[in-house]
Order: C-alpha cells, then sequence, then structure tokens
C-alpha cells in the first residue's frame, strides 16, 4: 500500500509541479483549485471516508462466513452509490455557478469567478467516477489487495500532467485560462482511468458480485447504519475543508492556490505513512475480537506513524523552503511564491503529527463500530478550525498595509497586489494544526475508554531526542549547503537531517529504527 502511495502522491508532486511551471500562482491557479477542490471533497465524502468506515469491517467480516453474500452486498451498495452520486453529479453540474460562488464567496472579480464556474463543469463529473473508484478499494483491501487500488491515481496524474504540458509544449498553449482548462479536461479523463484499471480485478475477486439495488439486505442494512455517523465525521471534516478555501478566496489572488501547493507537501506523508498504516489495519482489527491484540496492532501503528510522520515535520519547518523550490520554483512560480508556500507548509507541520496519528485512532474506534464518536470530536474540530482561522488569518491579513489589502487584483493584471498578502493563508494552516491537536488528544482519550491500554500519542514522548538531534543538525546544514544549487542542497540537508534522527534513535531503542535497518538487512541474509 505505502509503494502505490509513494508512486501516487510522486506522481501528485510532479503534477502540481507542472501547474507551477506553467499556470503558477494567480487568478487562473485559483480557479483551478477551486474547480478541483469540490468533485475531491465529494469524492472523500461518499467514497474514501465513509465508505472506508462503513463498508470495509462489513464486508471483511461477511468473507470470513460467507464470500457469495460478501458480493451481494458489495453490489447492492455499488448501485447505491452509483445512484446518489449520479444524482450529485447532474445536480453539480446543473448549479455550478451557486455552488461556486458559495463555496468560493471570496471570488469578487467576474473574471476568476466566470473562469471557475466552467471548470467546475468539468470536474464535477469526475467526482462519481471517483467515488465509484473508492468502492473498488474497499473491495481490493478488504481481499489484502492494496498496491493496485493505491497506485490507480497515477494515470489521473499522468492525466492531467499530459494535457498541460502536451497544450503548452506541444500546441503553444500560452493562456492562462485555456491552461486551466487542460487541466480540467485531465482531471476527468483521469478519473475515468483511475475506474477503469480497478474494475477487472473487482470482478475477479468478489464472487457472487451482482450490482442490483437491494437495500434490505442484512449486510447492506449494516453499511447504511454505519455510513450515517461515517458520512456525519467525514461530512464535517470536508465542510471544513470548504470554509479553508472560503476564507483563503477572502485573500488576494494566488492564496488559494498557495494553500494548495502546501497541502500537497502536507497529505503526502498523511497519505504514505498514515493512511495506508491505517487502512490495512481497519479490515484486520474489525477481524479480531481480543481487545489484547487489538491494542497490540494499534499501539505498533501509532509507533511506526510517529517515527516517520514525526521527521517528516521537522524536515518541513527547518528546511521546507528548500524542498518547496525544488519542487515547484520555475517559470511562472517565484521566490516570493517560494517564501509562501514555505511559510504556509510550516504552519502545516506543526499539526501532522496530530493529524497522521488521529488517522489511525478513527479506524481503531471504527473497526469496534464506534462511528458517532469519531464523527462529534470531528464536529469540534470543525468549529475550533473556523473560528481560529478567521482570528488568525486576520492577524497575519493586517500585517500588509492598508492598500495593499483593499486592492483586487484582476485576471488581467494579477500582479497588481503585493504578494505578501498571500501569508494569510498560514492563518487558516496554523487553525488547523490548532484544531488538529486537539482532536487527536480527544479522539485518543476516546480509544483508550473502547480498548483499554491505546495511546496514540504516546510514541511521540520516545522520539523527543531524536527531533532534538535531527533539529541541531537540519540548521547546521542549512549553513552548509546555502551556496549549492537548490536541489542538491535540498537533498543533502534532508538526508544529513535523518542520518541524524535515525542514529539517536537506534542509539535511545526506538524500535522502529531496527524495524526499519535490522529488519531488511535480516531478511536479506536469509535470503
Amino acid at each position: 500500500m505505502a509503494a502505490g502511495i509513494l508512486l501516487s502522491r510522486t506522481f501528485g508532486l510532479i503534477r502540481e509541479s507542472v501547474f507551477s511551471a506553467f499556470i503558477g500562482l494567480g487568478p487562473a491557479a485559483d480557479a483551478l483549485a477551486a474547480a478541483t477542490r469540490i468533485p475531491n471533497v465529494l469524492q472523500n465524502l461518499l467514497g474514501e471516508g465513509a465508505l472506508s468506515a462503513a463498508f470495509i469491517p462489513v464486508y471483511s467480516a461477511e468473507l470470513e462466513r460467507d464470500e457469495e453474500e460478501a458480493g451481494r452486498v458489495a453490489g447492492a451498495v455499488a448501485a447505491v452509490l452509483a445512484v446518489v452520486a449520479s444524482v450529485t453529479v447532474l445536480v453539480g453540474v446543473v448549479a455550478a455557478r451557486p455552488i461556486t460562488k458559495v463555496l468560493a464567496w471570496g471570488f469578487r472579480d467576474d473574471e476568476r469567478l466566470d473562469l471557475a464556474v466552467s471548470l467546475v463543469r468539468i470536474t464535477f463529473p469526475a467526482a462519481g467516477l471517483l467515488v465509484l473508484s473508492a468502492w473498488c478499494l474497499g473491495i481490493l483491501n478488504s481481499h489484502r489487495r492494496f498496491f493496485l487500488s493505491y497506485v490507480a491515481p497515477v494515470l489521473w496524474n499522468v492525466a492531467q500532467i499530459g494535457l498541460v504540458a502536451g497544450a503548452a509544449l506541444l500546441f503553444g498553449v500560452d493562456d492562462l485560462d485555456d491552461l486551466a482548462r487542460a487541466a480540467a479536461f485531465g482531471f476527468l479523463l483521469g478519473a475515468l482511468f483511475q475506474f477503469l484499471v480497478q474494475v477487472p480485478n473487482v470482478v475477479t475477486l468478489a464472487r457472487g458480485l451482482r450490482i442490483r439495488l437491494d437495500l434490505a439486505r442484512p449486510g447492506v442494512r449494516d453499511v447504511r447504519r454505519r455510513f450515517g455517523g461515517a458520512l456525519l465525521g467525514r461530512g464535517v471534516l470536508q465542510i471544513s475543508g470548504y470554509v479553508d478555501t472560503l476564507l483563503a478566496s477572502l485573500l488576494v489572488a494566488g492564496a488559494v492556490g498557495a494553500l494548495v501547493k502546501a497541502q500537497v507537501l502536507y497529505l503526502m506523508p498523511i497519505a504514505l505513512f498514515a493512511i495506508s498504516i491505517a487502512a490495512s489495519e481497519l479490515p484486520e482489527l474489525s477481524r479480531l475480537t481480543d481487545h489484547d491484540e487489538i491494542r497490540r496492532r494499534a499501539q505498533a501503528g501509532f509507533g511506526r506513524i510517529a517515527f516517520f510522520i514525526s521527521f517528516i515535520a521537522l524536515s518541513y519547518v527547518l528546511l521546507g523552503d528548500l524542498i518547496a523550490a525544488t519542487l515547484f520554483e520555475r517559470r511562472e512560480f517565484t521566490s516570493d511564491d517560494t517564501v509562501v508556500v514555505w511559510t504556509i507548509l510550516v504552519a502545516y507541520a506543526v499539526g501532522l503529527p496530530a493529524s497522521a496519528l488521529s488517522r489511525l485512532t478513527q479506524n481503531t474506534l471504527w473497526s469496534q463500530g464506534n462511528t458517532a464518536g469519531p464523527a462529534r470530536i470531528a464536529a469540534l474540530r470543525m468549529v475550533v478550525s473556523a473560528v481560529a482561522a478567521i482570528v488568525i488569518m486576520r492577524w497575519f491579513d493586517e500585517l500588509a498595509p492598508a492598500d495593499v489589502r483593499d486592492a483586487v487584483p484582476t485576471v488581467d493584471e494579477p500582479e497588481s497586489v503585493d504578494p505578501s498578502l498571500r501569508l494569510g493563508a498560514a492563518g487558516i494552516a496554523l487553525a488547523a494544526s490548532i484544531a488538529g491537536w486537539i482532536e487527536a488528544i480527544v479522539l485518543g482519550r476516546l480509544a483508550g475508554r473502547t480498548v483499554a491500554g491505546v495511546r496514540p500519542l504516546q510514541p511521540l514522548l520516545r522520539l523527543l531526542p531524536s527531533i532534538g538531534a535531527a533539529a541541531v543538525v537540519a540548521v547546521a546544514a542549512r549553513a552548509v549547503v546555502g551556496d549549492l544549487w537548490t536541489p542538491l542542497a535540498a537533498a543533502v540537508a534532508v538526508a544529513v537531517t535523518g542520518l541524524a534522527y535515525v542514529g539517536v534513535g537506534r542509539a535511545t531503542g526506538v524500535r522502529e529504527v531496527d524495524l526499519l535497518l535490522v529488519g531488511p538487512a535480516a531478511r536479506w541474509r536469509r535470503g
């Protein structure tokens, strides 16, 4: 699973690098970010989030009893998803303008709003395909087939990269709005590829699969019962994401685009190390009935997540400008843009460990049938994040002169506003981190009451010596590599920081270091 996620996220970074080079940060980038966020939220809401919580535990347990019945349950769930997604997509295409006005309320200039509406009409149909892709993922994961479902988004990214780069380099398109439209069509085409590549394996694995609307089947009723709480939990998180986009749209042109660039880096380690572990553990935890075994598996997962995520969060804080410059800084994307993205990334990195550990904490609770508790905690997180974002964003906003804050950029003159105002997006990210820590603490307490001995945040304490040593080395490395070519400087600084992190971890008895180093070496010797 981690290998598939690594490939898909790597291509996601390449996609954002291509978008940065040809579209940059400006009104077109903002419109594209808003247009792709909307269907992605629908995918997460109906698909990977709520569906994983409700469908995978039921389907995995059904597989242990009767594979034919499991296939019939899967077919009935697919039929329900297809109907819901189709209606939602139809409404989204027809009502694209009012939806965009609500979700990107700060798009005050007509050019940016019109472009965003046209892009939403292109990308919204992809939401239905992405939801069905998430259904495929649920079946494949339950059968312990992880790689295909998580590497499939590579095709989704390749389609977007190919259309944008092809339009710019092969056909000489230089209008930023047209390049944004090419990206939107790539978004739709890639979603189709992502779904189709998984279908053959799903048909082979799910015996008795019949796409039939059967709401009375016991397994389907169980999925529906769990789905309500899971949908509420994922729903408030998606609303929180919408609020972030809306608030960023109130800032200067480029704020939404900068926020999305930082989110790509922020979400990559969560997907690679947190989601991969949490998603692979969900079907296994759902099969277990002994609480001691559940606690042991969960704590081992928390340790692995904390080990990798803590190092990445540290790297983002101290070396994030080198990383962002290496990935994005070329053509339309300037050094000023790099500073903006790094500032937002630092704010996100503060809450990165909390957000990552919460993924497995949620799945541990979901495996025990508790979807209502995480939903209530997610609602608390949304409220805290929104209120804090408004306050902190405004403080960052006021750092700029009044004449700059009041200026309105246009599509023709996106440079008419000082780029420093885009730092207001860092306030949104910092608020998300504060809310993330609150969620992690409250979720951890709930998990501890549900399964005695589960302590999600405990592994972070064992890593404090490693984090401190790596921080000192990172600061020293910046001073040494400052004059090198930026990609080389980033690689050297991250490498020596990583060596310090792993070395001190080995010296202080961090178990994950042995799993990382000794385990593969032992397997190689035995082989």
